[in-house]
């Protein structure tokens, strides 16, 4: 039987293929509006144009910056979220396998 503890690293990076998250509704809905526009703010904060960005630092500065665009845009468009008991990741997501998913 192998090891199935996960390897500590020292950072990992977490990469997307081009046009690998396209979505059937694209960049028609508001979510994708308003994580675009966080982005494009961020960026001009910087005075910086590109196509291609990293996003990157500790994992709770990550998680937190994610989770507060989560929060905001919750707040902004009065969305209600309820926990789903048959989520299967895999529905979502045509890049993970069976058994895959975490």
């Amino acid at each position: 039987m192998g090891n199935n503890k996960p390897k500590k690293e020292e950072i990992v990076v977490l990469a997307f293929k081009k046009d690998s998250q396209t979505r059937v509704d694209g960049i028609e809905n508001s979510s994708y509006r308003f994580v675009d526009s966080s982005i494009e703010l961020m960026l001009a904060g910087f005075n910086v144009v590109s196509d291609k960005i990293g996003i990157t630092g500790h994992r709770q500065d990550v998680v937190n910056y994610i989770s507060s665009l989560i929060e905001v845009y919750i707040k902004i468009y009065n969305v209600n979220i309820d926990r789903m008991e048959d989520f299967d990741p895999v529905d979502f997501d045509p890049d993970i396998e069976e058994g895959e998913a975490f």
